[in-house]
């Protein structure tokens, strides 16, 4: 076994394949990282501003009235002027670096949105204005920077904040790009069995060393993903690993970068797992790489094109696979709202593994797949 996995390693070392897929992520980190630098994603003025615009909108809606206390302008109307007159005094305290007036302002902001949520006339203006579960999050984060008196980190280019951006986009790609990678794991291997039947190893063995091996290499790529990102410990500083991040899991919570970029790492390799042993029974069952790669993104898509699926099958592991999705609490704000955590999602890809396990496990001692 030992022997094989080695052999495996000196082959995967020269695909091209492989190659490829190091020198896309390298330019991908690279890239994103010079992207937030042109377009200053996180600038808390241009944030601001693009949020006075669409207050503008949503009071364009409404006909011109009085918007004082005692003017006869309906509740939205004068809830919405109240939320611009905050973003204009953020936008202010962003500009004159007054962090503590910016936190209070947001906070204030956040509670009056909350009011709009329940006033008549909120549907009209929905769309421009943040969700529940996207509200309820910023609330809990300035909430806790004005608790522990934490400043606002302004440049989201230092190491520890590029990372919550890199692995945030990354958990809304990393399944796709998995089924990408491993969608032709096994078809070569089927088409040539008298090869196979050659290697003096158990054919069980060879199938768990081209798994482990695969992984090994999708390990290597997540790490790839961090020494890429360390140039900016250099340039623009190491930033705080104990910064909070507002999730949802379960409840509105609070983690540290730290924390957060944990439970990525977790999913994307849980994932990877998954997604590795479901591309062998498909590759055994379909005999089609292409085939293969429809059925496993068909089913990633399946919750977002049917989201009732969602909460009839809560524990379906297709559910979890985008873990950003999940951490946002974006299954809050469906038609049919459905509360989905972290902890459950483990559990369920999880489980999901150890039944594809044992799956391939029956297909090996039948001998269905030697005869692939």
């Amino acid at each position: 076994m030992r022997k094989l996995l080695k052999t495996n390693f000196i082959i995967e070392k020269s695909s091209k394949k492989n190659v490829l897929t190091f020198l896309f992520v390298a330019l991908f980190v690279f890239g994103l990282a010079i992207f937030m630098e042109n377009k200053d994603v996180g600038n808390l003025v241009i944030q601001k501003t693009s949020e006075y615009q669409n207050l503008t909108s949503a009071l364009s809606r409404f006909q011109e009235m009085d918007a004082s206390q005692d003017g006869d302008s309906s509740d939205i109307y004068q809830n919405l002027n109240q939320q611009q007159r905050l973003v204009t005094l953020q936008r202010a305290a962003a500009n004159l670096d007054r962090p503590e007036m910016f936190v209070n302002s947001a906070i204030e902001l956040s509670n009056l949105r909350k009011v709009a949520f329940d006033l008549e006339g909120y549907e009209d203006v929905a769309v421009y204005l943040p969700t529940y579960t996207e509200n309820q999050l910023e609330s809990i984060f300035y909430e806790n920077l004005r608790t522990l008196g934490i400043p606002i980190f302004k440049d989201n280019l230092t190491f520890y904040q590029f990372l919550i951006f890199l692995f945030g986009i990354l958990g809304s790609i990393w399944f796709i790009f998995l089924a990408f990678y491993s969608c032709g794991l096994m078809i070569d291997d089927f088409r040539h069995t008298s090869i196979i039947k050659g290697y003096p190893i158990p054919f069980e063995q060879y199938v768990a060393a081209k798994g482990i091996s695969t992984l090994s290499i999708i390990l290597l790529v997540i790490v790839e993903l961090v020494i890429c990102s360390l140039p900016l410990i250099y340039f623009r500083g190491l930033g705080d690993s104990s910064y909070p991040v507002a999730v949802f899991d379960g409840d509105f919570e609070i983690y540290t970068i730290t924390q957060y970029i944990g439970v990525c790492l977790l999913y994307m390799v849980c994932i990877a797992i998954f997604v590795i042993l479901l591309s062998i029974i498909l590759n055994m069952l379909l005999k089609n790489m292409y085939l293969t790669l429809f059925v496993q993104l068909f089913l990633f898509t399946l919750p977002m094109l049917l989201p009732k699926l969602i909460s009839l099958f809560p524990f379906n592991p297709y559910n979890y696979m985008n873990f950003t999705s999940l951490l946002n609490g974006e299954s809050l704000d469906l038609s049919n709202p459905v509360v989905l955590n972290s902890t459950h999602g483990l559990i369920s890809i999880l489980l999901s593994i150890v039944i594809l396990v044992v799956v391939i496990r029956l297909f090996l001692s039948t001998g269905r797949l030697r005869r692939v």
